[in-house]
């Protein structure tokens, strides 16, 4: 059993079943990670599930049908008036002086150097 020939062939069969053994335990992370992204998807899947179910529900309504008429054509009924509040309008920042470049600013600095001799 002490024979060189038996411990290298122990040796090999060692190193192939640890290396079997990691293998293993690196698909078994692998396989965890995959499973939680996968209950993450399902519970979002879920809560979009939910959202739809309460839209539809609210459409089934004449009063959600009008609420999603009015929102995406805005219209409104006979009768009815609508008020648009607008606030005021601000000066954008660019209607401003632009400040010039660095290499315009640094060539200007160059040419005032030699006007002014």
């Amino acid at each position: 059993m002490y024979s060189v020939p038996s411990l290298i062939c122990l040796s090999a069969i060692t190193f192939f079943l640890a290396k079997g053994a990691g293998g293993v335990m690196l698909k078994e992370r692998e396989s965890a990670r995959v499973v939680s992204g996968l209950e993450a998807k399902a519970l979002a899947s879920e809560e979009r599930q939910k959202e739809l179910e309460a839209s539809i529900e609210r459409l089934k309504t004449e009063e959600g049908v009008m609420e999603e008429i009015k929102d995406k054509f805005s219209v409104t009924r006979e009768g009815e008036h609508v008020a648009i509040i607008v606030d005021e309008r601000r000066a954008a920042t660019s209607t401003g002086v632009p400040e010039r470049a660095w290499y315009k600013r640094f060539w200007a600095a160059i040419i005032s150097l030699y006007e002014s001799r």
